[in-house]
């Protein structure tokens, strides 16, 4: 079973899928689309069930329902990926509530560690590299997520490693949300302990690091002088700013307040050609929720994270991390407009879930203990 466990966690969190679609083909990456999920049904069956992630099925539920109520543009598409996320919010609630913290600290660094494999093997002209995950953006997020983690490891060499790791390789992502989050963790994280302090300084050394090496990985010009142009204070609000996301959001306010009720149909704020003018996609989940499945969905969506976050500001003395990943959870859904296809996310929000709801499980306090030699 354990094999099981880890085979359907590596398939997930490290996007097997994904990448196998990009480079063998829709078969092939169907197929181990589809076999994710088959082994994700056999797990739960053959298992021990508990306590579903009722908050996270009730959301599911009433944004696929009403926004496929309003508006379809592919029905096929539309069905998979409702059948998609319930398995990843039931069968996955399972598999993440007996995932313990090492566990899903060393998946995570294979994944990161997946992002300095492409820039160092697989240069490309654009210059943000993104391994496994295929988009900048969300090998970005897993990063995030992982030096948030990083607080919850006991053994302090490989939280320093790890921090390392995901900071580095977040840096090759050029994403702006990763650098932002960032700073915006460690500060937090020192406030809670002072000796994190020596965190902040291992990731400026990354970056400088970084830009020691650019000519060799090729990396984004543009992002590069704009990193360069922060550490050396000289950078422009308009450097900066450039193509922000708030810019992306405006260009849906309008048809948020056409349809707030029921919003306007699934997808029609993605990006998705033939259902959306801006090809770019709105690029905010909760613009998304309330634009394409209205304002019930998107109160339950919002009440979730904040529950969480709430919940783990009474463990901020002692588990750090759960509160550091509750804000990361929080504002990486400013960013991105993928809640329901981005499996790392969704995994790892219910595995938050389960961490804060269900402090008295023995079986997992023990596990986590007798891991703990990271």
């Amino acid at each position: 079973m354990k094999l099981l466990r880890y085979l359907i966690l590596i398939l997930i969190l490290c996007n097997i899928p994904g990448i196998v679609l990009v480079g063998y083909g829709d078969s092939a990456g169907s197929f181990f689309s589809y076999l994710s999920f088959l082994l994700l049904l056999l797990f739960y069956f053959t298992s021990k069930r508990h306590k579903t992630a009722w908050p996270f099925v009730l959301f599911g539920i009433l944004f696929f329902v009403i926004s496929g109520l309003t508006f379809i543009d592919d029905e096929k598409t539309f069905y998979i990926d409702f059948v998609k996320y319930l398995l990843i919010i039931i069968c996955g609630g399972e598999l993440a509530r007996r995932t313990t913290l090492n566990e899903l600290y060393v998946l995570l660094l294979v994944g990161a560690l997946s992002i300095l494999v492409n820039a160092v093997f697989f240069p490309l002209d654009y210059g943000r590299y993104s391994g496994f995950y295929l988009d900048p953006n969300s090998a970005g997020f897993l990063c995030l997520i992982g030096c948030a983690l990083s607080f919850g490891i006991k053994k302090e060499k490989w939280k320093l490693i790890g921090l390392f790791i995901f900071t580095f390789c977040g840096v090759l992502t050029f994403s702006r949300t990763f650098f932002l989050l960032w700073a915006i963790l460690i500060l937090i994280s020192i406030f809670q302990n002072g000796k994190n302090l020596k965190i902040f300084t291992l990731g400026i050394a990354s970056i400088f690091l970084l830009l020691s090496v650019a000519a060799l990985l090729k990396l984004n010009t543009v992002r590069l002088s704009m990193v360069d142009s922060v550490l050396n204070n000289n950078a422009t609000e308009q450097t900066v700013d450039e193509g922000s996301r708030r810019n992306t959001w405006a260009l849906y306010y309008d048809r948020v307040f056409e349809s707030p009720i029921f919003g306007n149909g699934y997808q029609t704020f993605t990006g998705a050609p033939g259902v959306d003018n801006n090809s770019i996609g709105v690029h905010n989940n909760y613009l998304r929720i309330i634009g394409e499945a209205g304002v019930l969905p998107f109160f339950i969506f919002i009440a979730i994270y904040v529950f969480l976050f709430v919940k783990s500001l009474k463990t901020f003395k002692s588990k750090v991390h759960l509160t550091l990943l509750a804000i990361s959870l929080l504002a990486l859904n400013l960013t991105n407009h993928n809640f329901d296809t981005i499996s790392h996310v969704t995994f790892v929000s219910i595995w938050l879930y389960f961490r804060l709801t269900l402090t008295e499980d023995k079986p997992i306090e023990e596990e986590e203990k007798q891991l703990s030699t990271l």
